[in-house]
């Protein structure tokens, strides 16, 4: 990089041709590399030749002269051996021009966003970061080797429908929890009783908060026990049922005014809503899910949901060479800071995509209620010596079982095998390693 205004920035436009044919005759004979910082209107681009000297940051405009940019990289790769580009990781912006660079042929490489934030001082010694200096750290980064093939490739029109209602039940999942959420404050302060007859996220519930929206409208209503037994669709017992109407005769609750009451059924009703839409999502998945041989056979043990979240956002489990790069991949490898006598806690590195820990961990909440894993985790949770059990302890242990339950799925589908939470936890303990004794030597 030369000294002076190292990082200004010349337009795609003013790039003399015959003096970059020149410059890569004269310095890029082998791994010449192209690195790119992708913004939403702006993309810029920096050359490091293969004798490790850089060209000044070039200036594109997103999408509008992504043709010249493949031009000059063709032109690049006509002169140089090996040539490359990289990208980092990070973002959509960057989606068109990685799906035309494919489409030229020209190897398109990933950078982790963070080594380029990690390798921002050691580049130049100075602890700045921008468009320019991005640029050429992910050329640099890429010819250290630090980067990974990531050509644009279609996802199968299976995969695409998978993905689309992954998408989507993932909403309406966030968008319930959200409702809720609010609804379960305004039923504490107005009808505090009925949620201890009905779950807050019961069909039933939902159902004639959304027609009544408060207690007073509900004893109102002559034929409540019957709709409320239709709503339940027979799975409502008459005992409770007959609780429910005599807490709503008695309730300790605060009187509602009509606003209040008109909250609690809109409330209601988009709850309402998006749970049927997170069923009817769930419903796709699985008919999607039947389609593909590979996913079937895991469909029935993991959930369709989870199965599906797992295919779309990390990839198939067999592309990856090693449990532990699978678990890297999803973001539950284990990270440590420790230094001198200060011992860290592990805990993982997070560095995958959140929708797969999310879904993974509804997986492991799951299974262990499941007789092959709940004695396990009792052991686990305990603190000490004594049967209590604290909260970080309880999350500590279903950390623990996302990171088995993910290595033994791996395990499964790289030796062809059904799932089986029976080996979801090692049988054999694994013994300490014994130290030898040294022989005790008679004195002199």
């Amino acid at each position: 990089m030369v000294s002076k205004r190292a990082y200004r920035r010349i337009g795609v436009n003013e790039i003399d041709r015959n003096q970059l044919v020149e410059a890569a005759l004269a310095y890029g004979s082998t791994g010449t590399v192209m690195g790119l910082d992708i913004a939403k209107k702006e993309i810029v681009a920096c050359v490091r030749w293969g004798q490790g000297r850089f060209e000044r940051p070039w200036k594109i405009v997103n999408t509008g002269e992504i043709g010249l940019l493949i031009e000059l990289c063709l032109l690049l790769k006509s002169k140089c051996d090996g040539f490359s580009v990289g990208l980092e990781s990070t973002g959509t912006y960057g989606d068109a021009v990685r799906f035309a660079l494919t489409g030229a042929a020209l190897s398109v490489q990933r950078v982790s966003g963070k080594a380029v934030s990690d390798y921002m001082e050691i580049f130049d010694g100075v602890p700045s970061q921008h468009d320019g200096k991005d640029a050429a750290m992910v050329a640099e980064l890429v010819a250290m080797g630090k980067g990974t093939l990531w050509p644009y490739s279609t996802l199968s029109e299976n995969m695409q429908v998978i993905k689309h209602h992954v998408r989507r039940i993932d909403t309406f999942r966030n968008l319930q929890t959200q409702w809720l959420g609010r609804l379960e404050a305004l039923v504490a302060r107005h009808w505090p009783e009925l949620t201890s007859q009905l779950k807050l996220n019961s069909v039933t519930l939902l159902t004639m908060l959304e027609a009544y929206g408060s207690p007073a409208n509900a004893i109102a209503d002559p034929d409540l026990s019957k709709k409320m037994t239709r709503w339940g669709k027979g799975y409502l017992a008459k005992e409770k049922t007959a609780n429910i109407v005599a807490s709503a005769n008695s309730t300790m609750g605060l009187p509602m005014n009509e606003s209040e009451v008109l909250w609690v059924k809109e409330i209601a009703g988009e709850a309402l809503k998006a749970h049927r839409e997170h069923d009817k999502c769930e419903r796709v998945l699985r008919v999607q899910i039947a389609r593909d041989p590979v996913m079937e056979r895991y469909g029935d043990a993991i959930g369709p949901p989870t199965l599906a979240v797992i295919w779309t956002e990390i990839g198939d489990p067999i592309l990856y060479s090693s449990s532990g790069a699978f678990i890297k991949a999803i973001g539950m490898n284990l990270k440590e800071r420790s230094s001198g006598k200060r011992k860290g806690e592990l805990a993982i590195s997070k560095r995958g995509p959140a929708l797969a820990r999310r879904w993974i961990f509804f997986w492991a909440m799951r299974a262990v209620q499941r007789d092959e894993l709940k004695g396990w985790y009792a052991k686990f949770i305990q603190v000490g010596n004594t049967s209590s059990s604290s909260e970080h302890r309880k999350m500590k242990g279903l950390i623990a079982l996302m990171r088995k339950l993910s290595k033994s799925l791996w395990h499964a589908r790289v030796n062809n095998k059904d799932f089986d939470y029976s080996r979801v936890i090692q049988s054999k303990p694994i013994h300490a390693r014994r130290r030898r004794r040294k022989a005790a030597t008679a004195p002199a």
